[in-house]
């Protein structure tokens, strides 16, 4: 499915199968960091909280920020490592400080997405990692993505930057269209073997900002 909006209007310039529930692998982190911007704009979380990273966070599989069991990280670290690296362990970091378990957040996600109008959304972990009921639509994530960017436009500017340093390793931002065209300033990619290849992206070019998403494409 794909669509391409207009960020001020919602006009849907083009769509197809845009209210299809699909896997949407780690197109769900916009959601994770999303919701970790909710709390620090409550109070309820700091950018500067030292994290403890649990065993749970530090075994979960797939993409990485190599944060280390038994350690801390400050959360705005975790933040560019969910952003920029795609990291399943800050995700997981991140859902425990906030929620306390990684079920718990799940919870507040789909709260979070009820009240955003993500009508056909239903998340069960904080990563995107395969799992039976965790699903969303191009269209709903054509509308985080639009909350995110006029809610938390600071915090949205993390998602342009290209690369991101932890622990002496340097990973860059999977989101290639950064380098290939300077209007771009976001958002973020994710591949399963269920969800294929998927991209949100965003440009601003005068006063005119676009969202596109692609989801379940077969090569990137």
């Amino acid at each position: 499915s794909y669509l391409l909006m207009d960020a001020d209007t919602r006009a849907v310039l083009v769509e197809h199968n845009i209210h299809e529930a699909l896997p949407p692998a780690s197109l769900t982190k916009i959601m994770t960091a999303y919701l970790a911007e909710v709390e620090i704009e409550a109070g309820r979380i700091k950018p500067s909280d030292q994290v403890p990273v649990s065993v749970n966070a530090w075994q979960t599989q797939g993409s990485r920020m190599f944060i280390r069991e038994g350690t801390t990280v400050p959360l705005e670290d975790l933040l560019r490592g969910v952003i920029i690296q795609s990291g399943n362990d800050a995700s997981v970091a991140i859902a425990e400080h906030v929620a306390g378990s990684e079920g718990a957040f799940a919870d507040m996600m789909n709260q979070q997405a009820t009240q955003l109008g993500m009508s056909n959304s239903q998340f069960q972990n904080a990563t995107g990692l395969p799992a039976e009921g965790h699903y969303t639509t191009a269209w709903d994530l054509a509308l985080l993505t639009q909350a995110l960017i006029k809610r938390f436009p600071e915090h949205y500017a993390i998602y342009s930057e290209r690369s991101f340093t932890f622990n002496d390793i340097e990973q860059p931002n999977r989101n290639r269209l950064l380098w290939r065209d300077r209007t771009v300033d976001g958002v973020k990619t994710g591949h399963t073997e269920a969800a294929g290849y998927c991209l949100v992206a965003s440009a601003l070019r005068g006063n005119m900002r676009l969202i596109s998403v692609v989801m379940g494409t077969d090569s990137d």
